[in-house]
């Protein structure tokens, strides 16, 4: 296996919380999941467990820049420093672990990555299927975009069947199934039967293959909003909020690529996106009883990608488990 998967424990929460007298961080109260426990069949006991990737083969794979890897420690730095206060429920959270890397590849080895993102697939997989079949929604933070397909055949394994899914990105992700990779993850997940009815909000048509529109428009099952029709002002958020749940229904996967996002510190950066403050409101304004939700595409490659990206993906993450935790 090119991964293996690290536990945490209080410890290793309460060294990444700054303590302040009169205050009481997330990092002081959130719960973690040891080993035996997960390993076993007994229910997990909250709605939210958060587990974290620290490889970047599959970006790299693809022909991109590394630093995925690290986002997700910028995220638990943030994460942890949180207010634990009536707004935020802290005790339905608990921290699971990471996904770490049991080898070294270097970047112009492409068969080697690809080989290792396959590898990492299975990893994935059996993290987020027995998650869900403990009874709780999977938060999956930092990595590349390979990892959709493990969560989609994580989710469909434990569902027993293929699940929908909203792909909040700038690209597809539907490329040609020429080795795994972070650009082909929803291509393999929809080849082998865990996608079925696919949506990506606020796809950028400059980034998009022919080959690929092509395949979209024989598929009646696949759908997009285009930033460019966002930005032309052809369509209200309220609009394609209904076309999201005439075609994906009430139950679907989440996926954020980060890169959709103006500025945000990404594999695939852009000057050109939503804001911030969009996409925190789309996450509370989706209408869903989640699958999982997966933050992807982070990209740490400085102290300010640090302290951006951490408190970017945090207040996502936070704002997740705010919008949906009442959605009993």
């Amino acid at each position: 296996m090119s991964t293996t998967l690290e536990f945490y424990n209080a410890s290793d929460l309460l060294s990444r919380t700054g303590v302040r007298d009169g205050e009481t961080k997330l990092g002081q109260v959130l719960q973690t999941i040891d080993e035996a426990t997960f390993n076993s069949n007994a229910p997990l006991g909250y709605r939210y467990v958060i587990v974290g990737v620290e490889e970047d083969f599959g970006v790299r794979g693809n022909h991109g820049r590394g630093g995925a890897d690290k986002a997700f420690q910028a995220f638990l730095q943030h994460f942890c420093n949180l207010q634990e206060n009536r707004f935020f429920p802290a005790q339905h959270v608990a921290i699971l672990g990471a996904l770490v890397p049991t080898q070294t590849i270097a970047d112009d080895d492409i068969p080697g990555l690809r080989k290792a993102t396959e590898e990492s697939d299975t990893q994935m997989q059996d993290v987020v299927a027995r998650i869900i079949q403990g009874g709780a929604i999977p938060i999956i933070i930092g990595g590349g975009h390979n990892n959709s397909y493990g969560c989609l055949t994580g989710a469909a394994k434990a569902h027993g069947g293929a699940v929908n899914c909203l792909n909040i990105d700038a690209h597809t992700d539907l490329r040609n199934l020429e080795g795994r990779h972070s650009g082909n993850g929803f291509s393999y997940a929809k080849k082998e039967g865990a996608l079925d009815a696919y949506f990506m909000w606020g796809l950028q048509e400059n980034y998009t293959p022919e080959y690929i529109w092509q395949f979209m428009e024989d598929h009646d099952e696949v759908d997009y909003l285009g930033y460019e029709d966002y930005l032309a002002g052809e369509e209200s958020m309220e609009d394609t909020l209904v076309r999201v749940e005439e075609l994906l229904g009430n139950s679907y996967a989440l996926e954020l690529d980060v890169d959709v996002i103006s500025d945000f510190p990404s594999s695939a950066q852009s000057i050109s996106g939503f804001s911030m403050e969009y996409v925190r409101s789309l996450i509370y304004r989706l209408d869903t009883e989640p699958v999982y939700f997966h933050l992807c595409e982070g990209r740490i490659a400085s102290a300010e990608d640090v302290s951006k990206a951490g408190r970017g993906l945090a207040l996502l993450v936070s704002d997740f488990i705010k919008a949906f935790i009442f959605e009993e």
